[in-house]
């Protein structure tokens, strides 16, 4: 027996104290009554022998005794006592429910979560009515859903209410967090796992955990599933498609496969796969397409866990880039053009000069055209009065010394030194990009659109010229102005079907890391990190992600689960099943609100046998004038 809100000193000067009061305010009531005297001679005395009376002997013992019974009881209520022992006032334990994505495999009419949910109400029905339960849904995080409760409403209703995620189990993480947990609680109750204990990497802090128990809840775990499907478009043909298909096998059984591709509608030849026991196999497909549509994967025959069983993504239209070009010299321009196989190229002369051409970009060789290009254009070597960007001098015998490597443009032109017959050498302002230099200012010039104009690139140079033609210096320049002037042409996409939580995704050497936006399906921003030249997200559930750089688009269907495969091994220490009834049976009981009722109803009955009579009694203390006669009997009375 024990207090838990007072300790016994407390309690006993308590006691102590308000017992003292109640004696206190008995033996010192000196309540004066009506007295009648025959003369005033008798009056002093008769007052003096009546108190002496009253401090000699107390009136209603049996209600000071009620009243100090009560007082009593209420305190052993306030003080909360307990019937046990310290040792034995309950827990407070950790339910860790696996809700990773193996507990959606199909069990008969359920799943396997819902037979860890029936565990875990059986655990619940068995703990005493002083012991308190956190309950955690473990997968990728560890998401308490009910603090230490000993709600059995409230932790069956979340218990129930769990569903499986697509997501892997981190166990390391789960198993932390509990122990935290139940270490800030007073660490008296126990850790309890309910799941397959099929996680990510075996943990490695279970060793040192004291009071882990293990309710196993196997997987059959006879499934094969997609892990991964990647495509990407050819950079060097326009409306091809290189796609990867990885499929795992993840049983202790060799199995075959069949293998449904389809895109937009078009359904590929089915394909069969041999899938060893606990191994993946990659299968490839090449394709073309100039239209966007839904690439989709399916595997057959479907087995207990069908979330794997089916995946898609969604390609855009990989077209080539329209490219108008008016000269005079197309025997010229030609070999630069058609070497690109991502250029769709029409080629017509000045004098069927169209401002708004059935393009994307226009390539002006050595040409003044009549009215401004209503479409973002290319110049070469424009004549001085009609260039776009203002001409301020013409040199002769220039050297090309410096590429401002700083913008795109630049950025992979190393040539030094290349000398230029003549060169036009612009005036910029301040929103205009300069890739090449001479001595005397810049040659390459582009300007991004401003009102009424279109963006415009200028070279103030032939790079087809004897001495530029055959330098990797005029390729180049000529992707990188044509790539600027339409990026969205030259957008590469690649699209993948990854599983969800953790998702990294490598940038290119010279991808800039500034430039990275991330986000979700309705356009949202979406947290990330970048390390290592490697973007870093994590999806909690399943979603579609855009990571967009300057010239590439990556989207994620995280859309897949996460199933993991790795078989927790239990520390030796570690109980298993579930503890029998008698373990919960030791638990102090909780007396207060008995004694409470107990202190109420002696107060009420001390008022019904006492404290109602002393209410209609008529007390009249001694009046404090002279006594007076009494004008109907002449009797001598005090007021």
């Amino acid at each position: 027996m024990f207090f838990l809100n007072l300790t016994a000193g407390e309690f006993f000067v308590l006691l102590g104290t308000l017992a003292g009061l109640i004696t206190a305010l008995y033996l010192l009531d000196r309540m004066k009554r009506r007295k009648i005297v025959s003369t005033l001679r008798f009056w002093m005395p008769a007052l003096t022998a009546d108190e002496q009376q009253s401090r000699r002997r107390m009136r209603e013992p049996w209600s000071f005794v009620l009243q100090l019974l009560s007082l009593l009881v209420l305190l052993l209520a306030i003080a909360q006592l307990q019937w046990g022992t310290r040792q034995r006032r309950g827990h407070d334990s950790v339910l860790l429910l696996d809700t990773s994505a193996w507990t959606a495999e199909k069990e008969g009419q359920g799943t396997l979560l819902d037979r860890e949910k029936g565990i875990a109400r059986q655990y619940l029905a068995g703990l005493g009515t002083t012991d308190r339960l956190m309950i955690v849904r473990a997968d990728t995080l560890a998401t308490p859903v009910v603090g230490f409760s000993s709600d059995r409403a409230r932790l069956e209703r979340a218990v129930n209410e769990s569903l499986s995620s697509f997501s892997a189990l981190n166990l390391e993480q789960a198993l932390t967090f509990a122990s935290h947990a139940r270490a800030a609680s007073g660490g008296s109750g126990e850790i309890v796992y309910i799941g397959p204990g099929l996680a990510r990497e075996a943990p490695k802090a279970d060793k040192g955990l004291t009071n882990l128990r293990v309710v196993r809840v196997d997987a059959n775990r006879r499934n094969c599933g997609i892990r991964r499907i990647g495509v990407k478009p050819r950079e060097d043909q326009s409306g091809w498609w290189d796609a990867a298909v990885t499929l795992r096998n993840y049983g202790s059984d060799a199995t075959r496969i069949r293998l449904h591709t389809q895109f937009a509608g078009t359904d590929f030849a089915p394909r069969a796969v041999d899938l060893p026991a606990n191994q993946e196999r990659t299968v490839e497909y090449t394709f073309e397409t100039d239209t966007a549509g839904v690439l989709a994967v399916e595997i057959e025959p479907h087995d207990e866990l069908p979330r794997d069983d089916r995946a898609q993504v969604w390609l855009p239209r990989n077209r080539a880039l329209r490219l108008a070009v008016f000269t005079e010299r197309p025997e010229v321009l030609r070999p630069l053009v058609d070497a690109n196989r991502r250029l769709n190229i029409t080629i017509a002369s000045g004098s069927q000069y169209n401002a708004k051409p059935p393009a994307d970009v226009m390539l002006l060789d050595q040409m003044a055209p009549p009215y401004p290009p209503q479409i973002p254009s290319l110049w070469i070597a424009p004549p001085r009065e009609a260039s776009p960007v203002v001409v301020k001098a013409v040199v002769l015998n220039a050297s090309l010394k410096r590429w401002d490597s700083s913008n795109l443009l630049g950025a992979a032109l190393y040539a030094k030194e290349t000398q230029l017959p003549s060169a036009e050498v612009f005036e910029t302002s301040a929103d205009d990009i300069v890739a090449g230099n001479v001595k005397e200012g810049p040659v390459v010039v582009a300007r991004p659109e401003r009102q009424r104009h279109e963006r415009l690139a200028v070279i103030g140079f032939d790079p087809l010229g004897t001495e530029l033609r055959f330098q990797v210096t005029t390729p180049l320049l000529f992707a990188g102005l044509t790539r600027w002037l339409a990026p969205q042409a030259f957008r590469l996409v690649d699209a993948t079907a990854d599983p969800a939580g953790a998702a990294t995704v490598s940038l290119d050497p010279g991808e800039p890391v500034d430039r990275i936006r991330v986000t979700d399906e309705s356009g949202g921003p979406i947290p990330f990190t970048v390390r290592d030249h490697t973007v870093q997200i994590f999806a909690a559930r399943p979603s579609l992600v855009r990571i967009a750089s300057e010239y590439r688009d990556r989207i994620l269907s995280l859309t897949l689960p996460d199933v993991a495969d790795v078989k927790w091994t239990p520390p030796v220490h570690a109980a298993e099943g579930l503890p029998p009834a008698a373990a919960f049976l030791p638990s102090a009981i909780d007396l207060w609100k008995w004694l409470a009722i107990l202190g109420a109803a002696l107060l009420v009955l001390e008022w019904k046998l006492y404290g109602a009579r002393r209410a209609a009694l008529k007390i009249l203390r001694p009046s404090t004038q002279s006594p007076h006669r009494s004008e109907r009997t002449g009797e001598l009375v005090s007021r």
